[in-house]
């Protein structure tokens, strides 16, 4: 509802409950209008506030995923949570498996985080080079500022064996 709608309807309720005030006599008039004076000066900044956070979101936070170009790690799945809340998951399928082998990236979140320091996890089911499945959870902490945070997450294989597979973060920002 538009703001100027719902302050023209706040007005003339307090005029309709100012005559019925003043019908029965009471003669306690001004200080009835004061405070609802000062009822509508607050939910008109409540509204302002909240009419800014809609139109003008604060920056926000994006993860993206993707596998190095030709590595031969192919996603099941992934399941993502920041700060110990899951906020994504996706599994994929063949053609996004592909198109991410040939460099593509998939936005797995998108959303607003506060600024400070958050715990990222990433819980990956795939399959290693030599097509045995594996399931790993991996962590990366990041510090998001006022502008928009951008985190990558890259699949690729582990030269050292030691790992089915090595998981490498990149991060950067932007101003829009």
């Amino acid at each position: 509802m538009n703001k100027g709608y719902i302050l023209l309807f706040v007005g003339c309720l307090a005029t309709f409950s100012a005559f019925n005030s003043f019908a029965a006599g009471e003669t306690s008039l001004p200080s009835d209008l004061q405070d609802l004076k000062s009822d509508v000066l607050s939910l008109n900044r409540d509204l302002t506030q909240l009419e800014n956070e809609l139109l003008f979101p604060s920056s926000s936070t994006t993860v993206l995923v993707g596998v190095n170009a030709g590595s031969k790690v192919r996603l099941v799945d992934i399941k993502l949570s920041i700060d110990d809340q899951i906020v994504g998951y996706h599994a994929y399928s063949e053609q996004e498996t592909v198109a991410l082998t040939k460099g593509g990236l998939q936005r797995l979140y998108m959303g607003n985080v506060n600024s400070g320091t958050h715990a990222l996890q990433a819980v990956v089911t795939a399959y290693d080079a030599n097509g045995k499945d594996f399931q790993r959870t991996v962590n990366y902490s990041f510090t998001k500022g006022s502008l928009r945070k951008i985190v990558e997450i890259k699949a690729g294989d582990d030269n050292s064996s030691a790992q089915p597979a090595a998981f490498n973060f990149r991060e950067w920002e932007s101003k829009n």
